[in-house]
């Protein structure tokens, strides 16, 4: 399925660009609205957070397409993320093969409501009165490695309905990522008496969609390090202190898809169970080991995605979902609390306890925005000489039960658990 796509982008010369949207369709009436202007800024800052440039916004470049999809005659607007034009980092919205796709409807006043959202394999747009979006994914949705589907405008509910278009044998369900629609598998299944609570655990809905890091937040975290960095080594030159939070910076965007990873793993409402096949649906970007456990201390599932190690504990419950690292005298990459928190996330540091300045344990409850909040472990050692390995876990604990400091230290008391961490 190829992407189709036309439009343009805003920034400092946003009012150039979309005229040139406008002008992109026929059938374009009124303002761009102020969330799809926001929305393109957000995307050109994070562009050049990452080190690259606006590239041609043509073809495949073009991101933002104006159209009527749902018949009324108001432009509505389609933002790909995937067709973003970043000359230079040609993959940062597409890391997995997969990329975020939202369709906003419009009210032809200036304001527009986002109807659709999710992370998508391919999309194309049909011409048409009204326009037709189709869409295919892979993972959770699907029940195999890929599906395909049609948003249909369902008048009387306001909203897009998916429609399957390659032979699934499936009800129209409400589209993915509008508001009031989160979890939409399971609010849109055949009702069979009361939904059973948070006790008993109801089965969880599809993923979230993934958050994108949030304008501003590469300021953000320089100027928390550098107030950090100067309490901690107050005699330090500016020089060394700039160097040292910028590389704290490209820590947290290389965690970007362990972010991403944990998040897919986290249930859209508090009390939900996501079942080990469903776990391992949403993260299609790793590749599971076959076969049952190793051994009896084994998790119950285990693969790779690039450089990385994932595994799941917990059957048919999942109850933790961790991505590891290691590699010989190379120093650690990932700042994965930092990539949750530049995506918008919460992230509160409970406590830590440690083996001198090399090897501790952290633990953060993280509070991501249309999650509950759930709790993070990093274990990390680095190579303190020549021949040794570093090595760092990032866990996420499923079961949304939220740990204090008071039970750390209780559970763990050699070494002690402290708060704040000393490094």
């Amino acid at each position: 399925m190829h992407n189709r796509v036309s439009g343009a982008m805003v920034g400092p010369i946003g009012a150039l660009f979309l005229g040139a949207i406008l002008a992109a369709s026929a059938q374009a009436q009124g303002s761009v609205p102020g969330i799809i202007k926001e929305r393109v800024n957000a995307l050109v800052a994070q562009c050049a957070r990452a080190g690259g440039s606006l590239g041609a916004m043509t073809g495949q470049g073009q991101f933002v397409i104006p159209k009527d999809f749902n018949g009324d005659g108001k432009t509505d607007f389609l933002v790909s993320e995937g067709n973003f034009p970043c000359a230079g980092r040609p993959a940062l919205f597409r890391p997995d093969g997969l990329a975020k796709v939202q369709l906003y409807v419009s009210d032809g006043a200036g304001g527009a409501t986002l109807a659709f959202e999710d992370r998508l394999l391919a999309y194309r747009v049909l011409d048409g009165r009204p326009a037709k979006l189709q869409i295919a994914r892979r993972g959770p949705a699907c029940g195999a490695s890929r599906c395909g589907d049609e948003l249909q405008w369902n008048a009387s509910a306001g909203r897009f309905d998916e429609h399957a278009t390659d032979g699934r044998k499936l009800a129209a369900r409400p589209a993915a990522g509008a508001a009031g629609t989160v979890a939409v598998a399971a609010a849109s299944a055949p009702e069979a008496g009361p939904a059973p609570g948070p006790a008993s655990g109801q089965p969880a809905g599809p993923a979230e969609g993934a958050l994108s890091v949030q304008p501003g937040a590469k300021d953000r975290f320089i100027a928390q390090c550098t107030r950090d960095q100067k309490a901690r080594y107050p005699k330090m030159d500016a020089a060394n202190l700039g160097r040292g939070c910028a590389d704290g910076w490209t820590r947290v965007m290389a965690a970007g898809p362990i972010a991403d990873m944990l998040l897919a793993g986290v249930p859209a409402k508090a009390g939900e169970a996501l079942s080990l096949a469903n776990l391992k649906a949403r993260l299609a970007q790793v590749r599971w080991q076959a076969g049952g456990k190793a051994h009896r201390n084994a998790p119950d599932a285990a693969g790779t995605s690039g450089g990385l190690n994932v595994s799941i504990i917990g059957a048919p419950t999942a109850r933790t979902l961790s991505v590891g690292w290691q590699k010989m005298e190379a120093e650690i990459p990932y700042d994965a609390a930092g990539a949750l928190a530049a995506r918008g996330a919460k992230v509160t540091p409970l406590g830590c306890y440690h083996f001198g300045p090399s090897e501790a344990n952290r633990v953060f409850v993280v509070a991501a925005p249309g999650r509950p909040a759930f709790a993070l472990t990093v274990y990390e050692r680095s190579a303190a000489m020549g021949g040794q390995m570093s090595h760092i876990t990032m866990s996420a604990d499923l079961t949304g039960k939220l740990p204090t400091l008071a039970g750390l230290r209780a559970e763990h008391r050699d070494p002690p658990w402290t708060s704040p961490c000393p490094f």
